[in-house]
């Protein structure tokens, strides 16, 4: 999973390091301090990848570490001087090797060569489970060819990064949070690779976690682990992990309880808007599943459940009537063969008795019978052969090798597909009567959700069991965002045309500025048209050759006229347009430009919001008039019925008229 790590320290003298070293060590080069004169390398089993980024304004030496490292230690006098800033970035395993890169690079050329630092990144892989970057920094100003003063600004917070979870880049009055940034960065990095994984530089504290923090290994101490030697930091990290399981199974217990409360609290609203009826049937699903409280959620679920059980039958079923079949055939094969073995039998005693026969005056008879009777026996014996090759094209399929064997593994799978199949029969009836008993308390369900939404509307009455779910649960959203306790259809009808109003108003305003862009778009289009009119004009009043043109060449003339033309006719369209000026245009252009960056997104998202909001309302405001029709028209139905009844009651009683 990824992790976060960002340490930060100060490279310098005062603790015996040299910047050189330093940058050997990192990169796996081979480099000569010339202030010492010593050559520092140090061999790495895998080669780091690494790279120098450098400021617009930096020379090119800069990107030879060698020497870039070495003028570092040449401008720094003092024997305590400060040589270089270090980070030490852990990369996530989530990424790929040029993705990492990418990161690694965008975060330091943004956060830091654009400052005026020059950068030099090397990351490791020595570890695949812990792949990091160093990233080494210069501390001074860049001046022409050269290093110069150094930038305290860059200083900022540096030394108690840590303390104060801030980084040390300024900008302006502000400080910049280097490990609040590097989260960022990181963070979109693994969404645009698409993994789920996230890191945070907050600590556990901040972020309300009663779990401790791993503690970071380092290389000795990883390099012991992997030894299988006991490291202090590896004990700390292993008392921690048995502590947050700890921890972690408390928190289980109590958001196990939260949820059991929670629920209680839902079953006793759920039954206080419900019939008994419906009671019956929430309390007889929550049996079924084995809870106590049961929701839609848990409905939908075991719905899910049945429908899987349901569909598991009918393979089963298909699969035992297919070898059913083909027992049935089997037999039937197993039938015909005695069937032909006895007809052979009785052909073979035929020939038989024929053969014992000694009249010589049939002879002739008895041979041409003897021949009938062999030729039968042949076609019986093909016959036999071809049923038999068709019994033992099943042996290997139904596991037999002989026809007592056959009959002892039919009567086996007959019981088992007996068993079977009322086994299934027995649950598909089950899934019925349980697939009733959820439909039910769904019903239940949802019209105690009804009623208890129609409780906050006094105006609904009765047409709560009208509405339909689906609009109830709009209802709640609209009453849980108003925040009041009691509605009516008044009360939507005005929110929904106070909504329609504002609407019309940022409506206005946009159009206002969509009038405004395109006049500044006008004048600033006729400024430019103007402009270079007047430069043609200008261009042929001060050429003499032009000049002289004109007085002999008609062409000439016209074209010059017809420019005069177009430059009084622009001046004239910029004065009816209100042109004050190039200063005023350019005035206008950027307010428009500010309006375009602030007010325009500002008003398309009201806008959209309140559309929003009209929709739902309209949606709501709908599905109460609905309901309130429906209940009306059942009360004018049920009125009816009642005068009809009324009226045949009162026929019944005053019996036949005889006056007429």
């Amino acid at each position: 999973m990824a992790i976060y790590h960002l340490s930060m320290q100060i490279i310098s003298r005062s603790k015996g390091q040299s910047a050189v070293a330093a940058a050997a060590y990192r990169s796996g080069e081979k480099l000569h301090d010339e202030r010492t004169g010593e050559q520092k390398f140090y061999a790495r089993n895998v080669e780091p990848e690494t790279m120098i980024l450098t400021p617009t304004n930096a020379p090119e030496w800069m990107k030879d570490r060698n020497r870039l490292w070495n003028e570092v230690e040449k401008v720094e006098k003092r024997k305590d001087s400060q040589l270089a800033r270090e980070l030490n970035i852990a990369l996530p395993i989530e990424l790929n090797y040029d993705q990492q890169k990418e990161l690694i690079q965008s975060f330091a050329q943004n956060e830091f060569v654009q400052k005026g630092m020059v950068a030099d990144i090397a990351i490791h892989r020595d570890d695949v489970n812990n792949p990091h970057a160093h990233i080494m920094l210069t501390m001074r100003n860049l001046n022409q060819d050269e290093f110069g003063k150094k930038n305290r600004d860059w200083n900022a917070d540096f030394a108690n990064a840590k303390e104060n979870n801030r980084g040390y880049v300024k900008n302006g009055e502000n400080c910049l949070s280097i490990r609040e940034e590097w989260a960022n960065y990181a963070n979109e990095a693994l969404k645009r690779a698409q993994s789920n994984e996230r890191i945070t530089h907050l600590s556990h504290k901040n972020r309300g976690l009663e779990t401790l923090p791993m503690v970071h290994l380092g290389h000795v101490a990883h390099d012991m682990e992997k030894k299988g030697e006991q490291s202090d930091r590896g004990q700390i990290n292993r008392e921690r992990q048995d502590y947050n399981q700890d921890v972690i199974d408390l928190q289980a217990y109590r958001r196990q309880k939260e949820e059991h409360l929670q629920k209680m609290k839902e079953k006793e609203k759920q039954f206080s808007f419900s019939t008994d009826v419906e009671k019956t049937y929430i309390q007889k699903a929550a049996s079924l599943v084995g809870q106590k409280v049961i929701t839609l959620q848990d409905i939908t679920a075991r719905h899910k459940e049945l429908r899987k059980m349901s569909d598991r039958h009918d393979p089963i079923e298909r699969h035992f009537h297919a070898q059913q079949q083909q027992f049935l055939n089997v037999s039937n094969y197993y039938d015909r063969v005695s069937d032909l073995e006895r007809e052979i039998q009785q052909n073979e005693e035929k020939v038989e008795e024929l053969k014992k026969s000694l009249n010589p005056f049939k002879l002739k008879e008895n041979n041409m019978m003897k021949r009938r009777h062999l030729d039968k026996i042949s076609d019986l014996e093909s016959n036999k052969e071809s049923y038999e090759s068709s019994i033992q094209k099943y042996k290997e399929t139904l596991r037999f090798s002989t026809k007592e064997e056959f009959y002892k593994r039919y009567q086996e799978f007959s019981q088992k597909k007996e068993n079977r199949l009322n086994q299934i029969t027995y649950e598909k009836k089950q899934i019925q009567v349980e697939t009733r008993v959820l439909l039910q308390a769904e019903e239940a369900i949802k019209q105690s959700k009804i009623r208890e939404i129609s409780s906050h509307y006094p105006d609904l009455k009765t047409a709560g069991k009208y509405l339909a779910y689906d609009n109830a649960l709009r209802l709640e959203q609209y009453h849980e965002i108003a925040q009041q306790h009691q509605f009516s259809l008044s009360n939507i009808k005005q929110s929904l045309d106070a909504s329609q109003k504002k609407l019309d108003e940022f409506r206005k305003h946009q159009k206002m500025v969509l009038i405004e862009r395109e006049h500044v778009s006008t004048m600033s289009k006729e400024v430019e048209k103007l402009s270079s009119v007047e430069k043609k004009l200008d261009e042929l009043d001060k050429t003499p050759r032009e000049k002289a043109k004109r007085l002999v060449s008609k062409k000439a003339r016209q074209d010059y006229e017809e420019l005069q033309s177009e430059a009084k006719y622009g001046r004239e369209n910029l004065k009816e347009l209100g042109y004050k000026g190039q200063k005023d245009l350019q005035q206008k252009q950027s307010r428009m430009n500010t309006m375009e960056k602030t007010v325009v997104p500002w008003l398309e998202k009201e806008i959209k919001t309140h559309e929003s909001n009209i929709n739902a309302l309209d949606t709501i405001f709908n599905a109460i008039q609905q309901a309130t029709r429906s209940q009306e028209q059942a009360q004018q139905r049920h009125q009816l019925s009642r005068m009809k009844s009324t009226n045949i009651n009162r026929s019944k009683n005053q019996g036949p008229d005889f006056s007429r």
